[in-house]
């Protein structure tokens, strides 16, 4: 049987709760096509093998075992420690590579290796310290963390009210990327009437999941953190360019393509220009929903990713 190990970072006690009984659902999928999935931690890793490892019950609770686990594929979920986690299970196989992982990581990290495709994007000490880029960009702007914080702590600002607030970033510059705004709220063909984004996930060279996700009404994060919606469009309804861009990107960053990873885009109708926003190493599925069919169906595609991953690590 071939054995998964995510890894979830937990310190002490995985404490997880199956609140749709999806994760339960995937567990018993992978099973009856001969994989285990299980959860680890880092912090409970020793020399080759895990002291414990976690599975989910059929009453939505965690059940641990404490035996020593030596996964096939571990499936690294957690951006924390990233370079020490690498290091520390280099002679296992890890999904994403360190590349991705490190580049979904840190948004100023995605800007540098892809910034021909992203809004314009400057460090927040950068645009503290630097007069002239204060008055060669002064537009409006989105602050952000460098780091995934669903939808926390992002401001839609400009030069002049950012300057006011400067003492409240006061040794945190170098924590926040500053990125010019720019109006997602028009999109063809016209499905949806304000702000959006477009997420393509991959597995391997394969396009498993494309949804459109829609935050609340009027709101500038697009994202479904704040309150909005998702929407499944099949792959063949996506419009054909946006498409090429996710595959062009993807290569550029990973030559190999053997990941799992999510891009997402959106649309500036003003420009006529389509923005890549985000690499994410570790994207959601539809675990976390409740429809069942779109749940089968990317735990099929997820099941020959991991078996020809296999295949060809033995070879």
């Amino acid at each position: 049987m071939l054995k998964i190990a995510i890894e979830c970072s937990y310190t002490d006690k995985f404490n997880s709760k199956d609140l749709y009984w999806t994760r339960y659902i995937m567990q018993e999928m992978f099973k009856k096509n001969n994989i285990e999935l299980v959860r680890v931690s880092i912090n409970k890793y020793e020399k080759k093998y895990f002291k414990e490892y976690n599975i989910y019950k059929s009453n939505w609770e965690v059940k641990t075992i404490k035996k020593p686990y030596k996964p096939d594929i571990i499936r690294n979920r957690k951006s924390t420690a990233t370079t020490y986690k690498y290091e520390l299970l280099k002679k296992h196989t890890i999904i994403p590579s360190q590349h991705i992982s490190t580049i979904s990581n840190d948004k100023y990290e995605t800007y540098m290796f892809l910034k021909k495709y992203q809004p314009k994007t400057f460090l927040l000490s950068s645009i503290l310290k630097n007069k002239q880029i204060q008055k060669n960009y002064n537009w409006t702007m989105i602050l952000k963390p460098l780091r995934a914080n669903w939808g926390r702590w992002i401001i839609l600002i400009n030069i002049e009210k950012l300057l006011k607030k400067e003492k409240n970033y006061k040794w945190l510059e170098e924590l926040y990327i500053v990125q010019e705004f720019k109006d997602f709220s028009k999109w063809y063909p016209w499905i949806v009437s304000w702000n959006h984004d477009i997420r393509i996930m991959f597995a391997g060279k394969n396009i498993i999941e494309t949804t459109l996700r829609i935050p609340k009404k009027w709101w500038f994060k697009s994202n479904i953190w704040s309150w909005g919606s998702q929407i499944d469009i099949p792959t063949k309804k996506m419009p054909p360019e946006v498409i090429k861009l996710a595959k062009k990107i993807y290569k550029e960053i990973s030559r190999e393509q053997n990941e799992i990873i999510s891009i997402d885009f959106a649309y500036c109708k003003e420009e006529k220009k389509r923005y890549m926003l985000e690499i994410n190493a570790s994207p959601g599925t539809r675990y976390y929903q409740t429809d069942r069919k779109k749940l089968e169906k990317i735990c099929k595609w997820l099941i020959i990713f991991f078996k020809k991953c296999l295949i060809k690590w033995c070879h």
